[in-house]
């Protein structure tokens, strides 16, 4: 049986919605099959429907909630506006820091499953934040830098901040801002007497 059900099936939109939900606060190894379908109000025999078994509900989980990310990327805008989005999108997705769910991946057995897991976060996060670099590189907008350095290092700064927005009293799109200005133009400020 696959692993790709029909997105539009409620059923297995809840199933997605609470497996991504209880992998991030539990980890792929802390959460049960069990605990999923109690969590939807379905049967196992439901959910094993649509997936065949817990490593490929991890990656459909996986790969269902990545493809949010290219298509914010996607979307019309400068490379400010398009690193912004992508910055709300994560703090307001993410739960956890996303490199505990890469992490995650070692306890996946199969090796179609590990290569699946690395190519959703490859095609749903990081090629399409690469190709922007590529593009901010190629029009000026980015100084002349790797863009996987580019790409990894922007990745690095949102991912420090999820969950922390309400610490610090600001709201998701705020904290967008100014780590997305961080970015762009760098923490250095300007020498009194300078121009």
């Amino acid at each position: 049986m696959a692993n790709k059900p029909k997105p539009e099936h409620e059923n297995a939109n809840r199933i997605l919605a609470m497996a991504w939900r209880l992998f991030q606060q539990k980890g792929y190894k802390g959460v049960t099959i069990d605990e999923i379908c109690s969590g939807c109000g379905l049967t196992k025999p439901t959910l094993y429907y649509y997936y065949r078994d817990k490593e490929g509900l991890f990656v459909s989980v996986l790969r269902h909630q990545l493809a949010f990310f290219n298509r914010v990327l996607t979307q019309p805008g400068n490379i400010e506006q398009q690193l912004q989005r992508l910055a709300v999108a994560i703090l307001e997705n993410f739960q956890i820091e996303y490199s505990v769910l890469m992490r995650d991946r070692a306890h996946i057995k199969k090796p179609e499953n590990q290569a699946a897991v690395r190519e959703a976060f490859r095609s749903g996060i990081f090629n399409p934040l690469l190709l922007l670099m590529e593009t901010g590189l190629k029009n000026g907008d980015l100084q002349a830098r790797n863009p996987e350095v580019l790409t990894l290092a922007f990745l690095g700064i949102i991912n420090n901040f999820i969950n922390r927005g309400a610490e610090s009293g600001t709201s998701t799109a705020e904290l967008a801002v100014e780590l997305t200005q961080l970015f762009l133009q760098g923490a250095k400020g300007q020498r009194a007497g300078s121009t």
